[in-house]
């Protein structure tokens, strides 16, 4: 696991180390790059598995190639033994080796053998090749320069921004993406000119007779993760049969690791599963961490009962508003987006597991697959808020993308037909949850230095779930989802897991939501509704303490640090420094 970046630079001598110094939060390793004529590829490392020989940026010496690699390749015991027979020869069991060893031997076609997550840069003779694993669970930004002949990628888009010798602007039109979607859509970020490659792709960029962008181009799916058409017939009990056995292969390969391996424990069924299986499997109970804004919240103390009967530490953090309202910025910083959520919360848990811990096992994905929202109950609220949404960005002026307005029609269409919660399932599985949590939950993870794996976005698991019919994964119109999960769980560990299945859902923003509505109270009250009203911006939100986010965000990232605290932005907003300040 590591950061990852490169130049490519045909008037001046290629460099990535200032890139990689912005992020070595990711890797506090070590930190290395290589240079081959115009183009400089490195990394900055948080060794996970075989830290003796893993060192980046890794070359094959006969033919020149090169990669750096950010990640955790899940089929990567099944690629040695293949390129083993091949004759290839390992010296040790890290999986950088491995993806090397595959692109040295199939050339570009390695990238639809792999499977986990990833984002992988790799250096041939001719040309620089941008791999992004198939959810998005690792980041990979770039940009480029076509007139000054440079490109540009790293794992963060800041850190691009920070090394530009003209900072980059807000992307205005990403910002009404976000305020319709509550998501960037199509790869775009809010850094003008810095775009994130999109998921399951990749990208050559040619060195030779000039700079050559490629286009965009999709992964094949992996060797052996395609399911049979014929499961779309099977019956529940053949469904429940493959789905445990493919989530508890998906958890084994997840728990490789030269590290102790912990568990994010929310109070709730998805990360319980993951505790429990993984307890199965390892023959003890791992560590477990929780975050909320009150011991007495519902979802730590149902967090505390589970971990009391594995046996296992628990680790439980209680964040005052105080350290909620102070981790704001930083948070904002880190996920390159205006928006808060349990943010702060999961933030400081971050850094609670990473004083002691490196890998950390996290529930992300499970609700998207499995339909665990509450909007999957009521979909036509889900659309009617998204419509309000637009014409709110329409009203005040900002047009959002293409993109957003092809995917309100593909919702309006689902929703004539009686089909409109399988179509809010097929969106929530593409851009909100690889920009909506898996970003936010990868940087924040990282800026702590601790990697965060996700087992229910294993490519197999996840192949399984989007084969089987919607009814029999989410269950019946209106009901709380995760049926096939609840089945398993159930059925599998009984009594132990019986209180987690049956209680209400609240999500983790459920455990920081005192001190959301008090933030949103304080805002409502400090913030005069003049603020919002002269400002270019204000008439895209419609909530004040969404508006003192973006201008938090704003200044955290394009003012380079103008203003460093929620009390100062608030103030100079509200226009009454002593009551703003006194407010927060």
């Amino acid at each position: 696991m590591c950061a990852i970046a490169g130049c490519i630079s045909l008037a001046h001598a290629p460099d990535c180390r200032e890139l990689l110094a912005a992020m070595r939060h990711r890797g506090p390793d070590e930190a290395r790059q290589v240079v081959d004529g115009p183009l400089a590829i490195g990394a900055a490392r948080l060794a996970i598995v075989d830290a003796e020989h893993g060192a980046q940026p890794m070359q094959d010496a006969k033919s020149g190639i090169a990669v750096v690699f950010n990640g955790e390749i899940t089929n990567a015991a099944e690629l040695r033994d293949k390129l083993s027979r091949r004759g290839h020869r390992f010296r040790g069991r890290c999986d950088t080796e491995v993806v090397l060893a595959a692109f040295v031997a199939w050339g570009e076609a390695a990238a639809a053998r792999l499977a986990g997550m990833f984002a992988i840069a790799v250096r041939f003779p001719d040309r620089l090749l941008l791999v992004r694993d198939r959810h998005g669970i690792k980041p990979l930004a770039f940009h480029c320069e076509v007139r000054a002949d440079r490109f540009l990628f790293a794992s963060e888009a800041r850190a691009i921004a920070a090394v530009l010798p003209r900072p980059p602007g807000l992307d205005v039109t990403t910002l009404a993406d976000f305020s319709v979607l509550g998501t960037p859509v199509d790869g775009a970020t809010f850094f003008e000119d810095i775009t994130e490659l999109r998921p399951g792709h990749m990208m050559a960029v040619t060195l030779r007779g000039g700079l050559r962008v490629g286009p965009q181009r999709a992964l094949a799916d992996p060797p052996g993760t395609a399911v049979l058409p014929a499961l779309a017939m099977v019956d529940e009990r053949e469904a429940d049969e493959r789905f445990e056995a493919a989530l508890i292969a998906a958890v084994r390969r997840h728990l490789l690791a030269d590290t102790e391996i912990v568990v994010s424990l929310s109070g709730g069924l998805d990360s319980a599963v993951l505790a429990l299986v993984v307890a199965e499997l390892t023959g003890r109970p791992p560590r477990t961490f929780t975050v909320a804004d009150d011991a007495d919240h519902p979802d730590p103390v149902a967090a505390q009962t589970l971990a009391r009967s594995l046996g296992g530490a628990h680790d439980f953090l209680a964040v005052s508003f105080e350290a909620f309202v102070a981790a704001i910025p930083a948070t904002l910083r880190a996920v390159e987006l205006p928006d808060l959520a349990a943010g702060p919360l999961f933030a400081l848990l971050c850094r609670r597991i990473g004083a002691s811990a490196r890998c950390c096992l996290n529930g992300e994905g499970a609700d998207e697959l499995m339909g665990g929202y509450a909007a999957y109950r009521t979909p036509e609220r889900s659309l009617a808020v998204i419509e309000a949404a637009l014409r709110r960005v329409t009203r005040v002026g900002h047009a959002p993308r293409e993109g957003v307005l092809t995917r309100i029609e593909a919702l309006r269409a689902a929703a004539t037909t009686g089909g409109l919660r399988d179509a809010l399932l097929a969106r929530d599985r593409a851009d909100p949850l690889e920009r909506g949590h898996l970003q936010p939950v990868d940087r924040l993870s990282m800026a702590a230095s601790v990697e965060m794996r996700v087992p229910y976005l294993d490519d197999d698991l996840v192949d399984l779930l989007t084969t089987l019919p919607p009814s029999m994964v989410v269950g019946p119109a209106g009901t709380s989802g995760k049926a096939i999960l609840r089945r398993f769980a159930v059925r599998r560990y009984g009594k132990r897991a019986r209180a987690i299945v049956t209680r209400p859902k609240l999500m983790m923003p459920e455990a920081a939501r005192g001190h959301l509505n008090r933030f949103r109270s304080l805002c409502e009250r400090a913030i005069p509704d003049r603020a919002l009203r002269s400002s270019e911006f204000g008439g895209l939100f419609d909530d004040k303490s969404d508006f003192v986010l973006f201008e938090m965000f704003r200044r955290q990232v394009f003012a380079k640090g103008e203003l460093s605290d929620i009390q100062e932005v608030t103030a100079e907003m509200a226009g009454r420094p002593e009551a703003a300040l006194a407010a927060l």
